[in-house]
């Protein structure tokens, strides 16, 4: 696990939070996420208050906070397991239930494998395609070769 280095004792680590600086912007983390799917991911999260749950008797689900979602992000490109004094520091540092950062993080490495899963299946789709027009041009000069014995 990556760490900050601005610390004296490793027992002390802080985990990244969000603050607006420069990083947010670099081009180097460009390549994290689309527009479009940081959209996705942040669309309803303004509102802070609670939605009942049907079927469960007073129990309120409370959407995250734009600033936890990002915090929740930003540590999740760092590493996206979760040991558990990890999870206790985010809690505590977001505000959450330690349950609700493992849920997210289960979450998000499940949309992760989806959008890797896709990526996977479109290199392996091009591979497939460029194959079989090299396929087609070879069967078709080998038809073009018999014929003109």
């Amino acid at each position: 696990m990556k760490r900050l280095n601005n610390t004296s004792d490793s027992s002390s680590t802080p985990l990244i939070t969000t603050s607006p600086s420069t990083e947010e912007h670099s081009p180097r983390n460009k390549h994290v996420y689309g527009m479009e799917f940081q959209s996705m991911m942040l669309d309803g999260f303004e509102e802070e208050g609670c939605v009942e749950e049907t079927g469960h008797h007073s129990e309120k689900k409370c959407r995250l906070r734009v600033d936890q979602v990002k915090a929740l992000e930003k540590n999740f490109e760092v590493e996206n397991k979760l040991e558990p004094e990890r999870k206790e520091k985010l809690a505590i540092e977001l505000g959450l239930q330690p349950r609700q950062v493992a849920v997210w993080f289960q979450n998000r490495r499940a949309r992760w494998k989806t959008k890797q899963l896709e990526r996977d299946y479109g290199v392996l789709k091009a591979n497939y395609d460029a194959l079989k027009l090299k396929f087609d041009a070879i069967a078709q000069d080998n038809k073009a070769f018999s014929q003109g014995d």
